[in-house]
């Protein structure tokens, strides 16, 4: 998956040559440019990029009070033309200060610190993986949460599906639900809760989750579409 970013630079000359270094790199995706900081924040307030490209000198308020807005697990690469600027961007965990104008070779150092980074992280992440707790047959049981297809309601019991084997828990489905990572599980049904990460496609009436079609309520569609899209 390509990474998304945004491009922030209020000199007209620096941003014209820099974005033509930009379309020297197609694994990265520009989603937009801005001119003005005020302007990138309200984009970022309803859109998510794995990293951001801005420039010191900007109207209203700098570069640097720009990222002190942001996430912390934004990632900044850093544009200036004065060379202290990159102490205090070190200071501020910046993947990266660059003095303009900059270079395709200098660009292309910076985007794999980059990747590199983002690869660590996410190993780093899947070490961490959610665990789920629970007793099946008076016995404790723990699983990653990614090795979950899907919950069935059975009554006062919870079918919980993996590839390798089915556990029957005693349980209600939204008490589950609860022990389950925010946003990567969601009810489709009265009786099904799926794992975001198991599914395939869907329609109007179907989830087809790890191959298995399952029903969608209408009551849960609307739910079920908006968690789906804005899941990563």
């Amino acid at each position: 998956m390509k990474l998304k970013y945004i491009y922030i630079d209020s000199n007209p000359v620096d941003r014209l040559h820099f974005l033509q270094i930009l379309k020297q790199f197609p694994d990265i995706n520009l989603m937009a440019e801005f001119s003005n900081a005020v302007r990138a924040k309200e984009y970022l307030n309803y859109n998510a990029v794995d990293f951001v490209i801005v420039s010191s000198d900007l109207p209203v308020y700098s570069g640097f009070e720009f990222v002190e807005q942001l996430k912390d697990d934004t990632e900044i690469i850093f544009l200036t033309k004065t060379p202290m600027d990159a102490i205090k961007s070190y200071e501020r965990g910046f993947i990266d200060c660059m003095l303009k104008p900059v270079t395709h070779n200098r660009f292309k150092s910076s985007i794999d610190r980059l990747i590199n980074k983002l690869e660590c992280l996410q190993l780093i992440r899947e070490k961490k993986e959610h665990m789920v707790h629970f007793k099946c047959n008076f016995k404790s049981e723990k699983l990653q949460a990614n090795s979950i297809r899907w919950i069935e309601a059975m009554g006062d019991y919870v079918k919980v599906v993996t590839k390798n084997r089915n556990y029957m828990v005693l349980s209600t489905m939204k008490s589950f639900l609860n022990k389950l990572p925010d946003n990567q599980f969601v009810r489709i049904h009265k009786s099904y809760i799926v794992n975001l990460k198991k599914v395939i496609n869907y329609t109007t009436r179907n989830v087809n989750t790890d191959g298995e079609i399952l029903p969608l309520s209408r009551k849960q569609k609307r739910i079920f579409k908006e968690n789906f899209i804005n899941f990563q």
